[in-house]
């Protein structure tokens, strides 16, 4: 079954008209539609002519690919190691806007300097001068080198309770492109399998 984002995406149009086109997979709804296919390559299944006549530098996205029944992404979604061991993959990377990301609150929670990798599952825990200076070196690689885009933020099409986008990593990176201005940022998008739309309503969303 065709499932799509929860949120539709400013991805830079230039990479949108390189993609190929694919009709008859959906019918055209006005909006413009990324066909994520880990097999054969990423492409356009609705808003074709607006892509190739645009001028704009970033178009809206909603992305789409294709789930598993919900009854069985449920049951998936319950644990997370098999929920990861299905992730669709991407194969390609696209630019957005930095304030994209934070609009659409798929970050699971700002990263900076005092909250610097703190987390929750003690095997990754670290001294207060290792998340120190793990946070000033990406920060100081950052401010000099700038944003690598070779190097993309991981975001999961509906990770979260199989109905919302969420980054899965680049938090900290997002924390300090924030803080340095840095516009704009790589993206992958990987997709989880898509739930029943019920569990929005227990989705917080996370400024």
């Amino acid at each position: 079954m065709l499932a799509f984002s929860s949120d539709i995406y400013m991805i830079k149009t230039a990479e949108l008209k390189q993609l190929p086109h694919h009709e008859g997979i959906m019918p055209e709804n006005g909006e413009i539609t990324l066909y994520l296919d880990a097999e054969n390559g990423d492409s356009l299944i609705s808003g074709a002519g607006k892509v190739a006549a645009a001028e704009e530098e970033y178009l809206p996205v909603r992305l789409a690919y294709q789930s598993f029944p919900k009854l069985k992404s449920f049951f998936i979604n319950l644990n997370k190691k098999i929920k990861r061991r299905h992730y669709i993959e991407s194969p390609s990377v696209y630019t957005v806007p930095l304030r994209c990301l934070y609009d659409n609150h798929v970050l699971r929670g700002e990263r900076n300097a005092q909250n610097a990798y703190e987390w929750t599952n003690k095997r990754w825990q670290m001294s207060a001068e290792e998340k120190h200076k793990r946070w000033n070196d990406l920060y100081n690689s950052l401010k000099t080198k700038g944003y690598n885009p070779k190097d993309p933020i991981l975001l999961v099409l509906n990770r979260c309770l199989g109905v919302k986008d969420q980054i899965f990593q680049g938090h900290h990176r997002l924390g300090i492109c924030k803080e340095l201005g840095i516009k704009e940022v790589s993206v992958s998008f990987w997709a989880g399998h898509r739930s029943f739309d019920v569990f929005k309503l227990f989705v917080r969303r996370k400024k």
